[in-house]
């Protein structure tokens, strides 16, 4: 099965600090769709991640999109907290918010791509009643809160199911993945139903920016040559 070319949406929260302008000017080169940029409050999640300052850093080295994912109770508090522009990204897990439709419906009049995210056991009835106001869905692929975990039992029937529900918009809506994004995970996640994925230290966010470029080709290349079963 041919599979056209995903998203690609590296995370900062993988990239070591000292490193970040060098990633980003990798970045740049490459030609990936956003930088993804986890935000965690330490309650939706046992861990706290990326703030204002990592963001703002962020922002001034590029016009690259930034997409925002805020694993955070009450997430309508902590969009404001950032300089988010039209174009970037912005996704929020449902069940922690307060008025998920209405904060969907205000990113999007603002011209920022408006998504849901989705953790494991999570229902998918969120998607169902809001595909209106839906530009992606950021689908986890592991339990949010730390990097180098494996995919969890289920997840690619849950791409599938995804899939078949955002057949039904009005408008294209992307399905990213995030979570041990390798290459083999990878092309079994776009063959069930993902335009996109989020890539950190499984896949190609290792080593120095200067081989940003070529694991990025290689990675590529990977998705589209892999044997579905793999």
């Amino acid at each position: 099965m041919e599979i056209c070319k995903p998203k690609i949406l590296p995370s900062a929260m993988c990239c070591r600090s000292q490193d970040l302008e060098g990633y980003v000017r990798a970045f740049e080169r490459a030609g990936i769709d956003a930088i993804h940029f986890d935000v965690m409050d330490g309650h939706y999640v046992p861990n706290v991640m990326l703030g204002v300052s990592d963001f703002t850093s962020i922002r001034s080295l590029t016009d690259l999109p930034i997409d925002v994912h805020l694993m955070c109770v009450d997430p309508e508090r902590f969009v404001s907290y950032f300089d988010i522009r039209a174009g970037d990204w912005v996704s929020f897990h449902p069940e922690v918010c307060q008025q998920p439709y209405a904060l969907l419906d205000t990113l999007r009049r603002e011209g920022i791509r408006a998504g849901l995210a989705l953790s494991p056991a999570i229902s998918l009835d969120y998607v169902e009643e809001c595909l209106d106001v839906l530009d992606f869905v950021l689908v986890m692929a592991v339990n949010p809160g730390f990097a180098g975990q494996t995919m969890v039992a289920g997840h690619l029937e849950k791409l599938r199911r995804i899939h078949g529900l955002v057949s039904h918009a009005s408008h294209p809506i992307d399905v990213i993945v995030d979570g041990n994004t390798t290459a083999n995970n990878a092309r079994r996640m776009l063959v069930s139903g993902a335009t996109g994925l989020v890539t950190g230290t499984s896949s190609m966010l290792k080593g120095s920016p200067d081989e940003f470029k070529s694991r990025y080709d290689s990675y590529v290349f990977a998705i589209a040559s892999t044997d579905e079963g793999a």
